[in-house]
């Protein structure tokens, strides 16, 4: 926020309002001039320009018409007294979003702050949506096209294309469970953004904006990099380099396998189609019946047409029937079966419930290989089937919970990214100044502190098991700057992050 206002009593109280909404709103700048606070602007374009109307040199109305003029998207709020009110209407058609009139009372002020910053808020998500839909409609053509499913086979030669030397790398995680850490099942999304993070800033550093990493599934991603704009000073052995990164930072084994340059849809596949038989080469066969996409879209559609169904136990029965028909087949006709209707779970949780929160593994290839008789089979399948069956239960449960359930499990899901009060209470359809004293009164405090002591207590499992930096746990926990985590975390732990990791280390 910028404030411009002659009157310096006037100034120094919107100052001083400003700072009861400091988890939302910072002043960058002040002045007592329209010509000064359109010089100091320039230098840093601010979200919301409270100013007056009657100043010295260039006064408000003129002042909203230059920002106009510039193209910025700054939000303006006019101060004015009530007999300049007729004359400000003017100011509608250079965008001037509200009117505070002088004389006012502080909530006046507090509640215009208020909502211009939701209506920010959405603005920013809406602008985010668009391009995170943007980007996971384009990784999710790629994911197809890697993995033979259906996919637009121009916009993938599209997207080919801008890389002038595509390579296909195919990237693995074996377990999220090593042997030196004690990891549960709830930090497998912190690992894998984590890592996401990892090898994000390694590939700018070595492919700058001439790459792409998306997952395949919990312990997969597919890579592909543009070999024509990698810095002269990347290593041949950059992939060796990624490799000890993450073990470094996470002590997670990371296994890379190049398949050389692509330049087409059918050179994405033909790519994926090797990485499998390389990977799985004592096992072929049934890994191809998983490449048959029309009965794994079929065993899809089966599923869906039992979770639509208004008897809630019908999914339960049909899942457990499924089970005891395999156990009949032969052993490898069972596995076939098992690998479809796990394949088929999996894919269907990662793209139609992804709110489910089921924890996604990947296919344990190895462990349905190793089983000799139907009877294992179906008990590894079973896995799969009860977390699926669970994770429905969950979901049907949380439709009769209460906004404050609802609100805590969307913070659970959500502290990494943007948190506040105000995405908090959008997410549960309510006020968030009525959001805010109903979580108060229900959990005993606000929103803020919650997701807050939520962070530290992430921020702490990663400064214990790991060696990333602070800045990077910093940022996947969710604080976007290292200064505000470091005094966050003193605050609420009592010392600051690197004496807590010392502490952790010696014991």
């Amino acid at each position: 926020m910028f404030i411009a206002e002659d009157q310096p009593n006037f100034r120094k109280g919107l100052r001083r309002l400003v700072g009861k909404r400091s988890a939302e709103w910072v002043v960058m700048g002040e002045a007592g001039n329209g010509r000064d606070a359109l010089l100091m602007m320039e230098k840093c374009v601010p979200d919301l320009l409270l100013t007056d109307i009657r100043m010295p040199h260039i006064d408000g109305l003129r002042l909203a018409e230059e920002i106009r003029n510039r193209g910025w998207l700054t939000k303006i709020v006019l101060v004015t007294g009530f007999k300049d009110f007729t004359y400000a209407q003017s100011a509608v058609k250079f965008g001037v979003l509200d009117f505070i009139t002088k004389p006012c009372v502080e909530s006046d002020i507090l509640c215009v702050l208020d909502r211009i910053y939701v209506q920010l808020i959405k603005e920013s998500q809406s602008q985010l949506l668009v391009e995170g839909w943007k980007r996971q409609h384009e990784d999710s053509e790629l994911r197809s096209a890697i993995m033979g499913m259906p996919c637009n086979g121009e916009e993938v030669d599209a997207l080919l294309k801008r890389m002038k030397q595509c390579e296909l790398h195919f990237l693995r995680v074996p377990t999220y469970f090593p042997p030196e850490k004690h990891y549960s099942d709830q930090d497998v999304p912190l690992l894998q953004f984590a890592f996401s993070n990892i090898a994000g800033e390694q590939l700018n550093k070595w492919f700058p904006g001439g790459f792409r990493l998306f997952p395949l599934n919990a312990s997969e991603w597919a890579l592909l990099v543009d070999r024509s704009v990698s810095r002269q000073d990347t290593s041949s052995s950059w992939l060796q380099l990624l490799t000890d990164s993450v073990h470094h930072y996470l002590r997670l084994v990371l296994e890379c396998n190049g398949q050389g340059q692509c330049a087409s849809t059918e050179d994405l596949h033909q790519g994926y189609r090797r990485y499998c038989r390389e990977g799985y080469k004592h096992h072929g066969s049934v890994n191809e019946s998983l490449l048959n996409q029309t009965a794994l879209y079929e065993k899809e559609k089966e599923i869906v047409s039992w979770l639509m169904s208004e008897d809630n136990s019908l999914l339960s029965r049909e899942m457990q029937g499924q089970a005891l028909r395999i156990c009949y087949l032969p052993p490898q006709s069972a596995k076939i079966e098992a690998l479809l209707l796990a394949a088929a779970i999996l894919r269907l949780v990662q793209v139609q419930f992804p709110e489910w929160q089921m924890i996604v593994r990947p296919i344990e290839w190895d462990s349905v290989y190793k089983c000799t008789t139907s009877e294992e089979i179906v008990a590894w399948l079973k896995g799969y089937i009860n977390e699926f069956l669970q994770s429905h239960n969950n979901w049907l449960a949380s439709k009769n919970d209460n906004p404050v359930k609802q609100a805590i499990r969307f913070i659970e899901e959500s502290y990494m990214g943007v948190c506040g009060l105000a995405e908090v209470a959008a997410h549960v359809h309510l006020n968030p100044s009525y959001f805010s004293n109903l979580f108060k009164k229900e959990i005993g405090e606000s929103v803020t502190v919650y997701v807050q002591n939520l962070r530290v207590q992430k921020a702490k499992l990663l400064l214990k098991s790991t060696e990333m930096k602070i800045f990077e746990i910093s940022e996947a926990t969710g604080f976007n700057d290292s200064n505000y985590f470091t005094h966050m975390f003193n605050k609420i732990a009592g010392v600051s992050p690197k004496e807590y990791r010392k502490q952790m280390a010696g014991q």
